[in-house]
């Protein structure tokens, strides 16, 4: 109730509505007004909030529509490249052979 009595008196001198939350604020602090002011750096803590999420979201969309196009230029798997030429010199093909023979003894 004294805020209420300190507004009826505020109002009786005549003061304007502005005039009444300047003295409010300026004996109070900020956190007697309902919702901070949109002056200085209140601006940045109304409107940070809502940026970072608008970049979140287009950060995610713009990795989905990346992944969404790799996948469907990509074949489903890798990549097999078949040639009809041996890619082993002849020593290293008989070692691998001999190796292979060894191991299933």
């Amino acid at each position: 109730m004294p805020l209420k009595a300190e507004i009826a008196e505020q109002i009786a001198q005549g003061r304007s509505l502005q005039q009444i939350l300047e003295h409010f604020e300026g004996t109070y602090g900020e956190k007697i007004l309902s919702s901070p002011t949109t002056r200085g750096f209140n601006i940045a803590a109304w409107t940070v909030p809502f940026i970072a999420i608008g970049l979140g979201g287009i950060l995610v969309g713009f990795v989905l529509w990346r992944w969404r196009r790799g996948s469907a230029a990509s074949p489903a798997g890798p990549a097999v490249v078949r040639s009809d030429a041996d890619p082993l010199a002849p020593e290293l093909r008989e070692r691998l052979e001999r190796e292979l023979r060894e191991l299933d003894r």
